[in-house]
């Protein structure tokens, strides 16, 4: 077996300092190459640390955290970073996720109200297709939220919200994208059932939260750069860095 010792504790091939980073879905490719392993304890932590229901957001928040932390290639002490990300989020997240949760539930009463209402009058078309639209927007808005969450740890949280909302207008398409792959990885749970039944135990949480982060995260930088904070001391507002 001295094959598979020094194919486990020899030297790797290394990184060419000289090589380009990747861009778009080759640095997605890249970090799922490089932190699937984490990928799956990261998942095992969320799903470990959402069993109480309660502190679901701030689980969610932290998983973020990492997933923004491995797409920057920051090191990562997984256990450490996630506690930390956990309870120092806790109460903001749990807020802000409870808001979203209230939000999505308003808007599945309201499509169901509308959707029975519009089949005796046409004129309760207009009010559905609005409710359709939040349905769609709410979880767009919520994936910016906690990419900026994740990102603007330390900002104020206007500013964090600010930037969700100009991130959700000015680069939708990525953030439909990734929330269209989380709905097909879950389908694809659903369809395959009971083949995979440990996806969600090992990937489906972690990987969401990855691919997420990825496509909103552009946009959020860029919107936390141009975000300001008023002082109150009436000086002169500085830009605050991502």
């Amino acid at each position: 077996m001295n094959w598979l010792t020094n194919y486990y504790f020899g030297e790797g091939k290394g990184i060419d300092k000289n090589a380009p980073k990747p861009t778009g879905l080759r640095l997605l490719a890249h970090v799922l190459g490089r932190e699937w392993w984490e990928l799956i304890k990261l998942n095992l932590l969320f799903i470990a640390f959402s069993l109480p229901l309660i502190t679901l957001p701030a689980a969610y928040g932290a998983m973020v955290r990492i997933s923004v932390e491995m797409i920057e290639d920051r090191t990562v002490y997984l256990w450490r970073d996630f506690w930390a990300a956990f309870r120092t989020g806790f109460v903001r997240t749990s807020v802000l996720g409870a808001l979203l949760c209230g939000g999505g539930l308003l808007c599945a009463q309201a499509i169901s109200t509308y959707a029975t209402a519009a089949k005796a009058s046409l004129a309760f078309a207009p009010p559905l297709a609005i409710a359709l639209l939040v349905a769609v927007a709410l979880p767009l808005f919520g994936a910016h939220l906690f990419a900026a969450l994740g990102l603007g740890r330390d900002r104020p949280l206007r500013d964090v919200l600010r930037a969700s909302a100009i991130g959700v207008l000015t680069r939708p398409l990525p953030g439909l994208a990734a929330l269209a792959v989380v709905a097909l990885l879950w389908l694809a749970h659903i369809w395959f059932y009971p083949v995979s039944v440990l996806l969600p135990v090992l990937v489906n949480f972690s990987l969401g939260a990855l691919v997420t982060s990825f496509a909103t995260l552009k946009g959020v930088r860029l919107s936390l750069a141009f975000c300001t904070t008023e002082p109150e001391d009436g000086a002169a507002a500085r830009p605050i860095r991502s």
